[in-house]
């Protein structure tokens, strides 16, 4: 026997992406459909210092957003810097620490120390083993998203000293700065691998491409609306910030639009999920007139933003890694993205248009949420 073959990890830890988008997968249908469970149909769980929306939030951002990013970033960070993150062992240590956390949450979420302790472990970890490679290389055009990377970390620990009692409003301050910063971290990923994707997948001779001015004003604009969204949430100037953010997002998607993106559907489920972005954004600005916007434009965010183009990055970079062909069609996947998109409308679309009926708009969400996943298990386990 080789020894380098006998050391080297099984296939499920040789890359990040093999266990955490696995993992995020099932998380995201054991906790959409406990949650379901929790909101439809009354079901009662002693948690603790938190609300049941609170429990929510806390699943789908530092949960389920969280393990899909790792994935991500530990598989990214490896090509960008020659370098590797982490694989076998340490891999596997990482992936059972979110997994137990994860457990925990669901069933003992009265309990937020050892759940908490457990997740800050996780972030930490998963902070280091991407920033190591990257200060080791001295690939510092990288800082924009390891820093975001700290701000999560932090974002959690105010969100667990919330949840703990010990900071008034920390579970809130936590939540949103977290969804945020993934939301940043997301929009800094899809500026550099949205026109390479469109590239590569449609044939072009070029990428598409957006004037530097967008990508500056946009970073500073969106930091100064952090600050104004978290602080002063119902201050004119952050509904006007909003309003900008969500042009030049706009903006940015006229100059990425090509009519042929429509015949590959890892490309149009990227572009509509930014739109919904900057849909999220516009419905923030709406909310200063119109409150339940509010609630709607952060769905928008995070269910037709952060959770389509996760699930739709999930389904590329399991292609691009398993050795199948990116430009080929997979009606499978295609019928997966399709209903991801439905689910979306129809968590913000269909009870923006008819508020009588957003119960059942947010059930059929649920349900089109839940079977987009049941898809991409069935495509990618065997």
């Amino acid at each position: 026997m080789n020894l380098s073959s006998a050391l080297e990890p099984p296939a499920f830890l040789s890359k990040g992406f093999r266990p955490f988008f696995l993992g995020a997968t099932f998380y995201a249908l054991v906790s959409m459909i406990y949650w379901g469970v929790v909101y439809f149909f009354g079901f009662s769980l002693d948690m603790g210092n938190l609300t049941s929306f609170q429990w929510h939030a806390h699943s789908m951002v530092f949960g389920y957003a969280s393990a899909v990013i790792a994935g991500f970033l530990l598989t990214a960070v490896t090509n960008w810097t020659g370098q590797e993150t982490i694989t076998g062992l340490p891999l596997l240590v990482l992936f059972i620490i979110w997994l137990l956390a994860r457990l925990c949450w669901i069933f003992i979420p009265y309990e937020p120390l050892f759940a908490g302790l457990l997740d800050l472990i996780y972030f930490l970890f998963l902070f280091f083993a991407v920033a190591r490679p990257i200060i080791k290389v001295k690939q510092w055009r990288q800082l924009a998203i390891i820093s975001k990377l700290l701000i999560i970390v932090t974002a959690y620990i105010l969100f667990f000293l919330g949840a703990l009692g010990l900071i008034p409003n920390g579970t809130y301050y936590g939540i949103y700065l977290a969804l945020i910063t993934e939301i940043a971290l997301i929009l800094t990923i899809a500026r550099r691998v949205f026109p390479f994707f469109a590239q590569a997948g449609l044939g072009l001779a070029n990428p598409p491409h957006s004037p530097l001015w967008i990508d500056r004003s946009s970073i500073i604009i969106l930091l100064l609306w952090l600050v104004m969204f978290i602080f002063f949430k119902d201050s004119s100037l952050t509904a006007v910030l909003s309003c900008t953010i969500s042009v030049i997002l706009i903006i940015r998607l006229c100059y990425w639009y090509t009519p042929t993106l429509w015949s590959a559907s890892l490309l149009w489920s990227l572009y509509i999920s930014l739109g919904f972005i900057a849909l999220g954004f516009a419905m923030l600005s709406s909310a200063y007139f119109i409150d339940r916007l509010h609630y709607l434009g952060i769905h928008a965010m995070a269910y037709g933003g952060i959770g389509l183009i996760t699930f739709s990055m999930m389904c590329r970079v399991g292609l691009g890694h398993t050795g199948r062909n990116v430009r080929a069609k997979y009606p499978l996947l295609d019928l997966a993205l399709i209903s991801f998109v439905l689910g979306a409308v129809f968590r913000v679309l269909f009870p923006f248009i008819f508020p009588e009926f957003a119960r059942i708009g947010m059930m059929t969400s649920q349900l089109l949420w839940t079977i987009s996943y049941f898809i991409y298990i069935w495509f990618y386990l065997p």
